[in-house]
């Protein structure tokens, strides 16, 4: 996985998907550091506990500025390059 921004190819970038048990599409994420953000988001995952749902919210960079979510509804999580955009 590309864990240096620069080392993308020009005009792309990494964005974090998130999987939730209660939506069809996943949450996009941008991040200034996607790969941090992927592994913690999996260390979430493998932490939830059913009995003690714990909320999670995080700041976003791109359309999404922040997002707070159940530890426990996370069904997945990935990294995609994607085109980059010019918002921030």
């Amino acid at each position: 996985m590309v864990s240096n921004p620069s080392a993308l190819p020009p005009n792309m970038q990494l964005s974090v998907l998130v999987f939730l048990k209660s939506l069809a599409t996943p949450l996009v994420l941008y991040a200034e550091n996607p790969t941090a953000l992927y592994d913690e988001i999996k260390q979430i995952v493998r932490a939830a506990n059913p009995q003690a749902p714990k909320l999670i919210e995080k700041q976003g960079m791109g359309p999404l500025k922040k997002v707070a979510f159940l530890d426990t509804e996370v069904s997945g999580v990935a990294v995609q390059l994607e085109p980059g955009f010019n918002a921030r």
